[in-house]
């Protein structure tokens, strides 16, 4: 039989070996496995928080990124730094399958008379974005602001947690009103013990609150053991009903007992973290992991 070709069908052909592409493509496993998974297909995302690194050894930074599965980074906005590095940064990660969220954040931005830095950072990315082709632009914001540091969070908790309420609508209302940017923050495991009004007459947990706002969640998981880290997010995933979570570990010395990989090396990093992903990655809401930060997981000793 001879098939005869329209304009229809050669698109239709097009769109369907597009699809396919798209299915087989997958990226490494971080471990180094080139076998397909469902774990490969998360999130493999990473905090930068410094930013010099995409300008002063660009070329390494993104093969460690490739070599490791990373497909997000959290990018630290450096306004000292040209332009024109992070537009070639952001293309060239982009052709690695890798996405780029601009970073920010400091935990005095959720007080009312220090939001205008908060905002300014909105606004420099979104000039940024509307100023660079569409393959150089950054594709989320990310936000870092953990109030529960600052001395007012042990005096007047409530208003603090009221504060942070209204820093994060401020974020995602200023972000969404004039962009398809993805909205995403980072969170503590413990979120769960506080309640705040559901805005329908009830209660609902502090958590709960943030994953109705946000279109992704990082919890900070920060802690040295797989079982440890599975415990600590088996609350946050069950509320957050399908909305993508990623689980973050921590690789800095952060002077804490039991918080971080920094002295255990790479192997117990990954031992650990394939535990963490084998156990949750049935999970609806488990969307990937997420290691803080760049400098010091490629410091960690083998």
């Amino acid at each position: 039989m001879t098939m005869k070709t329209t304009r229809f069908g050669t698109k239709a052909l097009l769109l369907c070996l597009a699809i396919v592409q798209a299915l087989v493509f997958l990226p490494p496993q971080a471990g180094g496995s080139k076998t397909a998974t469902a774990e490969e297909r998360s999130t493999v995302a990473t905090w930068m928080w410094n930013t010099y690194a995409i300008w002063r050894d660009k070329d390494k930074t993104l093969d460690y990124l490739t070599q490791n599965g990373v497909n997000l980074v959290y990018l630290q906005v450096d306004e000292e730094i040209p332009v024109d590095v992070y537009r070639t940064f952001i293309k060239e990660a982009g052709s690695r399958g890798i996405e780029i969220h601009a970073l920010g954040g400091k935990p005095y931005w959720a007080l009312p008379d220090r939001q205008g830095e908060l905002y300014k950072f909105i606004y420099w990315v979104k000039a940024y974005n509307n100023s660079s082709r569409s393959a150089e632009r950054f594709s989320g914001i990310h936000l870092d602001v953990e109030p529960y540091v600052l001395p007012q969070w042990n005096t007047d908790q409530e208003t603090m947690i009221g504060y942070w309420m209204d820093t994060l609508s401020g974020f995602v209302e200023e972000v969404k009103s004039d962009s398809y940017l993805t909205t995403g923050a980072d969170f503590p495991v413990w979120l769960d013990w506080f309640l705040v009004p559901d805005g329908n007459g009830g209660t609902t947990t502090l958590i709960d609150w943030f994953y109705g706002r946000l279109d992704q969640i990082t919890l900070m998981a920060y802690i040295d053991n797989a079982d440890g880290i599975i415990k600590a997010v088996e609350k946050e995933l069950h509320q957050a009903a399908g909305k993508p979570v990623i689980i973050g570990m921590e690789t800095m010395n952060n002077y804490e007992a039991n918080t971080s990989f920094y002295d255990k090396g790479r192997a117990q990093l990954m031992s650990e973290l394939n535990t963490v992903v084998q156990t949750l990655s049935g999970h609806p809401s488990y969307a990937g992991y997420a290691i803080h930060e760049y400098d010091s997981w490629v410091a960690l000793r083998d």
